[in-house]
């Protein structure tokens, strides 16, 4: 019998933000299922009928963040899968802004002949709307068949005929270029290292021919009747 991890124990980004993006252990990153509070390995993928495959390249995937943003509501227990995944052709870099929260969040960016490892998500219509809320206006929802077919996933997932992404317009640089996220660095010490007060920012144009999801000026939401067309 497998049983489920409490998100409750792990550390709170808005507490700790110097562990953003993702603070789990080594046990809990494999394929899972987060629903309210709890996360259980997933070993098949279940119904993914009318959900969004979007890329969770940055807290979105840590499931205490989920937590945070989902406790309370109906859609904390509609679940929530999370699958670790390879991306060819992107890389996860920091944006040239420090948060609410106290970290420098992240965005994906093209690099050509780069590998990451990252996580997708399926998310429900009300899923998205609420962590659309929490996205502020400088990040777009953006994505395509070309998103998708970039993925490296097991066999057994279905893949998605379109993948969408959180996508900054820009990116904390240095001389050197964008800065990247080092998934082999603790968290704790590529915060502490980022100058964003004395860096610069270059452009992070949303690759042609994508697809972009409207999002209300004010309260971020998607229009429900949009909605019903990105699964």
């Amino acid at each position: 019998m497998l049983f489920p991890t409490h998100t409750r124990t792990w550390p709170s980004l808005v507490e700790v933000p110097a562990l953003y993006p993702d603070a789990r252990n080594r046990i809990n990153r494999g394929p899972l299922l987060y629903r309210a509070g709890k996360c259980f390995p997933l070993e098949r993928e279940g119904d993914l009928a009318d959900r969004v495959a979007v890329l969770a390249v940055g807290s979105n995937g840590y499931p205490r963040q989920l937590q945070d943003k989902l406790a309370g509501t109906p859609a904390d227990l509609q679940g929530v899968p999370l699958l670790p995944i390879i991306l060819g052709g992107f890389d996860v870099a920091y944006c040239p802004v420090r948060s609410r929260k106290g970290y420098v969040p992240v965005t994906l960016a093209q690099r050509p002949s780069a590998t990451c490892l990252t996580w997708l998500q399926w998310l429900t219509h009300d899923q998205l709307n609420l962590i659309s809320a929490s996205e502020g206006p400088r990040y777009a929802l953006a994505g395509s068949e070309d998103l998708a077919a970039s993925a490296q996933m097991p066999a057994q997932w279905p893949r998605p005929r379109i993948v969408y992404a959180w996508w900054f317009d820009s990116l904390l640089c240095t001389r050197g270029g964008p800065v990247w996220l080092d998934i082999y660095r603790p968290a704790l010490r590529q915060q502490a290292g980022l100058d964003i007060e004395h860096g610069s920012s270059c452009p992070n144009p949303i690759p042609e021919g994508w697809h972009v999801v409207p999002r209300d000026a004010h309260t971020h939401r998607i229009d429900a009747d949009f909605m019903s067309q990105l699964c």
